[in-house]
């Protein structure tokens, strides 16, 4: 088989430009894949069982794994994949806020990666939605809920939504490029 993690292009292109018949698998994997701690998608073309099941059972050291159909793949790339560099904006984000509040940096830096570290374990333990953990932290009239409309002033939200829209128009452009 021929596992092949190349941005935007589909599992048939893969095939086509390795000029092969053997079966294909396209992975998205995130960086956090290095320590066991990704998320990897994938979809397949032609593989058969035992061989997808050897790749899966070597590739679950990197962390999470879910089959898509492969229209969903570049969406999935645009969230998860290039998640990341969002996650890792934020924390630079949250931590120089700490820094300028009077925080030493290498503290602030850990109390904003435990922070996501946590609220990530806890959004997936919980099976809750994040509006509700979010209105969990939410006191009435607290400084917490001030946070958050400071966030929607200045259109945290939509630039997120942007962000993942963009990555997944690069990841198609790309494609069709190939």
């Amino acid at each position: 088989i021929l596992v092949s993690m190349a941005a935007g292009l589909t599992t048939q292109q893969i095939r086509d430009m390795a000029g092969t018949q053997q079966g294909i698998i396209r992975i998205m994997p995130n960086t956090p894949s290095s320590i066991g701690a990704g998320m990897i998608q994938y979809c397949t073309l032609d593989v058969p069982q035992e061989k997808l099941e050897a790749f899966l059972t070597i590739m679950s050291k990197c962390g999470l794994l879910d089959q898509l159909s492969e229209p969903l793949i570049d969406g999935a790339s645009a969230v998860s994949g290039s998640g990341p560099a969002f996650a890792y904006v934020f924390m630079e984000a949250l931590a120089d806020g700490g820094v300028a509040c009077g925080l030493p940096r290498d503290k602030a830096l850990t109390y904003a990666a435990q922070m996501l570290l946590g609220s990530a374990q806890l959004l997936l333990s919980s099976g809750s939605h994040p509006g509700s953990l979010k209105d969990a932290v939410c006191s009435p009239g607290g400084s917490t809920i001030q946070g958050i409309r400071a966030l929607e002033d200045q259109a945290f939200r939509s630039a997120v939504i942007n962000a993942v829209i963009a990555t997944f128009r690069r990841n198609q452009e790309m494609g069709r490029n190939a």
